[in-house]
């Protein structure tokens, strides 16, 4: 049992500490590598939770950044170096897929719509549409009626 009782998620959120979800962890970054032993998973976790405890003092809540800082240190020092790699090198991954979420995110609601932006110039070039002389050459000779209709017809 750990002196911690949560950790602050990088939402900021505080859920429950749980050494179960650091040996997944490090289970998984072992599966990545040809690893399968659960029993070693577990002991490094442990291992994991012990140099938490004497980095942090018990007031303190560990992040997330912290935790997986600690697994690293953990593996290196314990001779899986194959495991340490995959381990950072996944933690790299996603931090990158939140960067570019986020980029995302930061964006205005309203994206513009290159894709049917580009299908509107598309259907107007076909139609002898994509120029105001064009456009008002066909209004000119009463097409107008039917450009209406051509452009209900497409969209």
């Amino acid at each position: 049992m750990s002196k911690f009782k949560n950790v602050i998620k990088r939402s900021g959120a505080i859920v429950p500490f749980t050494k179960i979800r650091i040996m997944n962890a490090i289970y998984r970054a072992a599966v990545s590598v040809g690893g399968r032993d659960k029993a070693r998973a577990e002991q490094l976790a442990d291992k994991v939770v012990e140099l938490l405890e004497k980095t942090f003092p018990e007031s303190h809540t560990p992040n997330i950044e912290e935790i997986q800082d600690a697994v690293e240190k953990v593996l290196i020092e314990n001779g899986h170096a194959k495991v340490a790699k995959e381990y950072i090198i996944y933690r790299d991954e996603q931090n990158k897929k939140r960067r570019d979420e986020a980029k995302l995110a930061s964006k205005p609601d309203e994206m513009i719509p290159w894709a049917k932006m580009w299908r509107v110039l598309d259907w107007a070039s076909s139609h002898n549409l994509n120029t105001i002389e064009k456009y008002n050459q066909r209004v000119s000779n009463n097409e107008f009626p039917q450009i209406v209709h051509e452009s209900e017809a497409a969209y």
